[in-house]
């Protein structure tokens, strides 16, 4: 008896960025694989990437995170090298 296993052919690597939202007395971070059909032209991956976050953000906790998030919004630094 053996298992039977499929793979896919991967056309191109998703890039994640994880995006952390500072506000004085919450701090949230989540990923985001950005989708590149909805970029604005000449838009730089981190604004893109904050972008995505604060409106996946706001559909999900129903408030506008990105502007109570009075401290700091950024890109976390994900290399480790």
């Amino acid at each position: 008896m053996g298992v039977k296993m499929s793979y896919e052919v991967i056309d191109e690597i998703t890039t994640s960025k994880t995006v952390l939202f500072v506000g004085e007395y919450f701090s949230l971070m989540t990923t985001v694989a950005p989708e590149e059909t909805l970029r604005y032209e000449d838009e730089e991956d981190d604004d893109f990437a904050i972008r995505m976050a604060s409106v996946l953000m706001q559909e999900h906790y129903g408030w506008d995170v990105e502007e109570m998030a009075t401290i700091s919004i950024g890109v976390v630094d994900e290399d480790l090298d």
